[in-house]
């Protein structure tokens, strides 16, 4: 099964830093590696979100996103978010 705008460099992209994938307890943990999570600041009253941290291979994250930028405006099929 293919993924619709996830290609051969898209996967080898994301392939190549993981590495060892035991390194990861969860599946979520991941985006965190490559800095798809947002900023936090808590401190007392204070709860603050900020943009994503940019943390690891920008590369990979420019990637994603076009990745996911085509699945959920271009497929119609079972991978377009409420879709048909």
């Amino acid at each position: 099964m293919s993924i619709p705008g996830v290609g051969v460099q898209t996967s080898a992209a994301f392939a190549a830093p993981i590495d060892e994938v035991g390194r990861f307890r969860q599946s979520r943990t991941t985006g965190a590696y490559f800095g798809l999570v947002p900023r936090r600041h808590q401190s007392g009253e204070i709860d603050w979100t900020g943009r994503i941290t940019k943390q690891g291979g920008s590369m990979v994250r420019k990637l994603l996103y076009e990745a996911a930028n085509s699945i959920l405006t271009r497929s119609r099929g079972s991978f377009a978010r409420g879709g048909p």
